[in-house]
């Protein structure tokens, strides 16, 4: 969309009109496959199957994505025309591959009811592809996947910094009536902590960077800030976070030029089968016994019933990017 597009009813419903326009073509265009792309440029239908099977598994892809994108404003119908044209150049990358693997019957393909020319291996990768492509693009919007995806579990414990002891006017430590040594608390009971470093720095940031890993990456006039969870999607993860963020911008209000941040459950993003809080980690101080001489005690975090909490800013150029994306544990579950 253009830098002056405003999001006006008028406006908006030209545009819708034409990605349906554009749809529709794309449909006229897979469904008079056989008629037209074989005569025309695979001679007498030869190898019409294998232009079928290679094109019509993006198609039906590019029309899912269409479809979600007519629900999501004028930003989100732009982005999807550009996987529409993604999704095509990919499907003809594909048949002028195989017309050079298949020049002549001696090299012809006979292929079987249901089968691929793109076989499932290949349609898997070309898919991971693709979400890795629109995960880099979330890491530079925000810092979503760098402080909740990519790290470590010992970099999330590194997140939490160490208990911060309570300490008598002479900077000595100060104990409880059975000995125990005396720490600030956060709210509900939680430990309180300093010398947190921030994930987004990378791994071995101790290491490489001394005290200035407590900084914070974005903005290292800061020191870096936690609250008393350190969480993350599981490693690996990457298609989840998609997909947590493709619905988050479901709930944008395009009316709304300002930060909007969205409370929701996995099974709204993801649907309802599934143990979705195994696909989160993270750990907390354990609130009973902070520390163990110099070692911090770390307790793993209970996401059952937990929420995904996605935070977006105004990108300058009238959407939003997505600042940060993380699940969001319930606290009665976790002391």
């Amino acid at each position: 969309m253009s830098r002056g597009f405003k999001a006006h009813p008028d406006n908006l419903a030209k545009a819708a009109k034409d990605a349906h326009g554009h749809a529709e073509k794309v449909e006229r265009f897979s469904s008079n496959l056989d008629s037209k792309t074989r005569g025309r440029l695979l001679g007498k239908g030869k190898y019409g199957q294998i232009v079928e099977k290679a094109l019509r598994p993006i198609i039906d892809s590019m029309i899912t994505d269409m479809s979600k994108a007519m629900a999501k404003g004028h930003r989100s119908i732009g982005h999807g025309l550009d996987i529409t044209r993604k999704n095509i150049n990919e499907a003809e990358e594909a048949i002028r591959k195989d017309m050079r693997r298949h020049q002549d019957d001696r090299d012809a393909v006979h292929l079987k009811l249901g089968q691929r020319v793109l076989n499932e291996d290949d349609l898997r990768d070309q898919h991971k592809k693709q979400v890795g492509e629109r995960v880099d693009d979330l890491r530079r919007q925000g810092h979503g996947p760098q402080r909740h995806l990519d790290p470590t579990d010992e970099m999330l414990k590194e997140r939490l910094g160490k208990p911060e002891k309570i300490l008598d006017r002479n900077d000595n430590p100060t104990h409880d009536d059975h000995g125990k040594p005396r720490y600030n608390r956060l709210e509900h009971g939680y430990v309180q902590s300093t010398d947190k470093v921030d994930p987004a720095h990378g791994p071995d940031a101790r290491q490489r960077l001394g005290e200035d890993a407590y900084l914070d990456a974005e903005d290292p006039s800061k020191r870096h800030k936690c609250d008393a969870f350190s969480t993350a999607f599981n490693s690996g993860e990457d298609e989840a976070f998609m997909h947590a963020d493709l619905h988050g911008r479901s709930l944008l209000d395009p009316s709304n030029p300002g930060r909007q941040a969205f409370r929701f459950m996995p099974e709204e993003a993801w649907g309802p089968e599934g143990n979705h809080h195994e696909r989160f980690r993270g750990f907390y101080i354990d609130p009973d016994r902070p520390m163990t001489g110099d070692t911090v005690n770390y307790k793993p975090v209970d996401f059952r019933g937990a929420n995904i909490l996605a935070i977006y800013e105004p990108d300058g150029m009238g959407g939003h990017k997505l600042k940060t994306m993380f699940p969001e544990p319930q606290k009665e579950r976790n002391r």
